[in-house]
């Protein structure tokens, strides 16, 4: 989880809330939550790795659903929930507009994080261009991560991201491009939600979409 500013709230929304579901808890687990859904079983979650480890589980075996999570319907009634988190899967994910339809219809209020797309075009790495030419190219981003991720008002907006990337130098950028890290609020994406949100999936030309993101953000971290 990279926003832990957000972490007093969100124990404060599940813990008065009766029924938690944690969509995708295997990674780093919601304590809190009542119900996970994830593809991996109960035995393998990663215990001493949770959001919450200061409290103690409120799941069991019983309540920990095994699915694809981009597989729906998910096996709850619609509203079962009275908060959802979803921490670190959309932009994971193959299908994550099936995720966002399944965390709308079964819970009634939620939070979602994911990195920002910032984030997610970054190299933290100092002498970015020195192991470059040395045949060592930086992580940019998370190589793993299928999706930009970004919000505009209640509205999660999806980009693919492409191999395209780290193979031209007007799509990513490095520290010397603004001469310091990123911030944890500029890394992150967080989001609480109540009732519901809209979302979908943007189709661009990356040739064109990724120079001129580029250029707003360097703006903006620079401002």
């Amino acid at each position: 989880m990279i926003l832990r500013s957000n972490l007093p709230k969100l124990r404060e929304f599940g813990g008065r809330s009766a029924r938690v579901l944690d969509a995708g808890g295997w990674y780093r687990p919601f304590n809190l939550a009542t119900h996970v859904i994830d593809l991996n079983p109960y035995e393998s979650r990663r215990v001493d790795d949770a959001l919450d480890p200061e409290d103690d589980e409120r799941f069991t075996a019983d309540t920990w659903i095994v699915q694809d999570v981009c597989n729906s319907p998910w096996p709850f009634p619609d509203k079962t929930f009275d908060f959802i988190v979803c921490s670190h899967l959309l932009e994971d994910v193959r299908d994550p507009i099936t995720v966002c339809r399944e965390l709308c219809r079964v819970g009634k209020a939620g939070y979602i994080e994911t990195p920002s797309r910032i984030r997610e075009i970054f190299s933290k790495e100092k002498q970015f261009f020195a192991r470059y030419l040395l045949g060592n190219c930086p992580e940019i981003g998370f190589h793993h991560h299928r999706w930009f991720v970004e919000i505009e008002g209640t509205h999660l907006r999806f980009t693919a991201k492409t191999a395209a990337l780290p193979a031209d130098r007007r799509y990513y950028i490095t520290r010397g491009d603004i001469g310091r890290n990123l911030t944890e609020q500029e890394s992150g994406l967080g989001f609480f939600w109540h009732g519901g949100f809209t979302f979908g999936e943007a189709f661009v030309d990356h040739g064109k979409d990724y120079p001129a993101f580029r250029h707003k953000a360097i703006a903006r971290l620079k401002s």
